[in-house]
């Protein structure tokens, strides 16, 4: 079920409780009905958040790759302490976080310990600065897993930092629960995952909701002329906005908007079932 190389097997994964499996199962099943009851995603997120604080994990950060083709423009929802996200960026931290091109080229979660452990990713000093900082924003400690679509294409990531967890504990969750944190990670996926990525592309790509509209025609098989039966326009208007569709998504002929569309988020899941 995962492809981590030192993990314990699912069916030999101890909880803290020595409950074996069972422990987990009843876990998740607890995650999955409060997950599915709340309501939104600002509700989602809380519960998500929630459930990895009971785990140790003070600090969720859910990255979103409105275009897939080069990972630019990420959208993230995080919890970090102290402004840690602008500090982030004014500091120019992503260029020396080593987290992030491990999980954008690998299947194994990306691990960071504490800024005087050994750390099984290189960093560089500059990277290191950014260790010890991180702990002033709940990230003393971080596991990073990405998420990878029908295609194997990288789409979304995550990052659980904490500070709670000692070494030995961090270590310990590391051997332990790693498959945990990924299967709720997973399951939140598919329900939050999927919203999140098309709002963030449609304010992305500033569609106009005359223009969403029109591509929701496009995408359901529909020609220009039961599109203007549908919304209550001319033809004239869709070849508008069509042409309008064409210039925000990069495309030359109408018949490359739904590709374009699908890839950059707009339209479902981008993971063909």
């Amino acid at each position: 079920m995962f492809d981590f190389l030192f993990l314990t097997p699912m069916s030999e994964v101890r909880t803290e409780h020595g409950a074996g499996l069972s422990g987990m199962q009843y876990f998740l099943i607890d995650f999955l009905s409060r997950f599915n009851a709340a309501g939104g995603r600002d509700e989602k997120w809380r519960c998500l958040v929630d459930t990895y604080a009971e785990l140790g994990f003070n600090v969720v950060n859910y990255t979103v790759f409105p275009n897939t083709d080069d990972h630019g423009a990420p959208v993230f929802i995080e919890n970090f302490r102290n402004g840690w996200s602008e500090h982030y960026a004014a500091q120019d931290y992503g260029s020396v976080d080593a987290l992030i091109p491990h999980v954008l080229t690998s299947n194994l979660p990306a691990l960071m310990y504490g800024v005087d452990e050994r750390q099984p990713l290189f960093w560089c000093e500059k990277g290191r600065q950014l260790i010890a900082e991180a702990k002033d924003a709940g990230m003393e400690r971080a596991i990073g897993f990405s998420h990878r679509n029908a295609d194997g294409v990288i789409d979304g990531g995550v990052a659980l930092g904490s500070d709670m967890l000692s070494a030995k504990d961090f270590a310990l969750t590391v051997q332990e629960k790693l498959p945990l944190l990924y299967t709720i990670y997973s399951i939140a996926y598919n329900e939050l995952h999927p919203e999140l990525r098309q709002v963030s592309a449609r304010e992305a790509v500033n569609l106009s909701a005359r223009q969403h509209d029109i591509l929701m025609g496009l995408w359901d098989g529909l020609p220009n002329k039961q599109i203007a039966e549908r919304l209550g326009v001319t033809e004239v208007t869709v070849s508008f906005h069509l042409r309008q569709l064409r210039e925000k998504l990069g495309c030359r002929l109408n018949r490359e908007i739904i590709p374009r569309a699908y890839r950059c988020g707009l339209l479902g899941n981008p993971a063909r079932g």
